[in-house]
């Protein structure tokens, strides 16, 4: 059998093009998230009690959703008094709904990167047996994808991020997950900066 030569060149062009425009994504995801990591830096300078953090922590949060093209998302910090955890900023169709909210600190996929005090990939939540249909059943959602990690500073879990539903038929990649849990590291130790800057105030 011959090969058509301009055949095989159209292939390989196409290929090319295709790892063109992923080296392009990639590219600017990596940009987004140093850009995102400049702006933590030079807020939490400047954050001096708690009502100056609610603000960056909604900025900060709305940035990820972004940089991770998810609609859907929340961040949960960690009460260690009441073993909860609180919904202190939430996006997507439950924010009216999650805000303020709280949960026990081991229920469902929050819960077991808090214990665990690791990220997590799933795919499908229905499937996950960590997964708690709680919220979903409670509010008329349907989670389908997470990509979730641990806020941590100090050598302590301070809380969760969980981002949800990213359109398209392979949601949340590795690569999400590794940009999610590499910018919740940065956020947790600017954190509990600001908290051993201003115990009196936090």
């Amino acid at each position: 059998m011959v090969t058509n030569p301009i055949a095989v060149l159209r292939r390989e062009n196409a290929r090319l093009q295709t790892e063109n425009e992923q080296i392009k994504e990639e590219l600017g995801n990596l940009r987004e998230f140093v850009r995102i990591l400049t702006y933590l830096e030079a807020m939490t300078r400047k954050i001096q009690s708690d009502t100056e953090l609610k603000p960056l922590l909604e900025n900060l949060f709305e940035q990820a959703l972004s940089l991770l093209n998810a609609p859907d998302g929340s961040l949960l910090i960690l009460d260690e008094e009441t073993h909860e955890l609180a919904f202190v900023v939430v996006r997507g169709a439950l924010r009216n709904n999650l805000t303020n909210y709280r949960i026990p600190a081991d229920e469902g996929i929050a819960g077991w990167v808090v214990k665990n005090a690791q990220p997590t990939l799933v795919r499908d939540a229905r499937r996950d047996t960590r997964f708690s249909h709680m919220i979903d059943e409670q509010f008329t959602f349907r989670t389908q994808s997470i990509a979730a990690a641990p806020l941590i500073g100090d050598q302590r879990v301070l809380g969760v991020v969980e981002v949800l539903n990213q359109p398209g038929d392979e949601p949340f990649s590795e690569g999400d997950l590794g940009l999610l849990s590499l910018l919740c590291r940065f956020w947790g130790e600017a954190l509990a900066d600001i908290e051993r800057r201003t115990p009196e105030k936090m």
